[in-house]
């Protein structure tokens, strides 16, 4: 059974308690989905290396007969994987790093993740030794500053709710912070 909004609310919990509830279970999901993804591409990744490997054992036994021929196709089937093993540790480094880039835009709460994403500049993006993003900081407050409307608000909403006899905030008792025409707006409904 899937974890949805109305099994929330039919469980009796309010419209906050269920938003609460979604997104913490939102980055608990999107966490082990990159886990998968890392895993299903490494498997992927060690499946062709080992398809290369065998490969190219068939290929030196077929020319096994000149030594000299022989160490020649070694030395460059040792340079082959190098290069394979650099290039998949390359590409491993950046699937982590889009997947903690994502993660970090569910942090500041984008509303749609691929849309911010292409805004970024992925290449002046790093992941340090300690596993944290370096340079998406200033990015990101960079896009908050020019595209408000892509993050959604911290302040809760009132979803189309009017209250009526609420305070205008003009009521601190202090007569200097008073503001005169909310004040005098009020003295005269206050007479009517």
């Amino acid at each position: 059974m899937a974890l949805t909004r109305d099994f929330l609310k039919e469980h009796g919990l309010s419209e906050e308690q269920i938003t609460s509830v979604m997104t913490e279970h939102g980055k608990t999901v999107s966490e082990l989905k990159s886990n998968v993804q890392a895993l299903t591409s490494e498997r992927d990744g060690l499946k062709e290396q080992v398809s290369d490997r065998d490969k190219q054992l068939d290929g030196l036994k077929k020319t096994a007969g000149d030594n000299e021929e022989l160490q020649q196709q070694i030395k460059q089937l040792q340079d082959d994987n190098k290069t394979a093993s650099k290039n998949y540790e390359a590409k491993l480094a950046e699937q982590a790093k889009e997947f903690k880039i994502q993660t970090a835009l569910r942090d500041a709460k984008a509303k749609n993740v691929t849309a911010v994403q292409a805004l970024l500049k992925a290449d002046e993006i790093t992941v340090g030794d300690d596993g944290k993003l370096s340079g998406f900081d200033s990015q990101i407050e960079a896009i908050k500053k020019d595209n408000a409307f892509l993050f959604a608000d911290d302040k809760p909403q009132q979803h189309g709710r009017i209250q009526i006899g609420g305070k205008l905030d003009n009521d601190t008792g202090d007569e200097t912070k008073k503001d005169p025409i909310i004040s005098k707006i009020a003295e005269r409904m206050a007479t009517e």
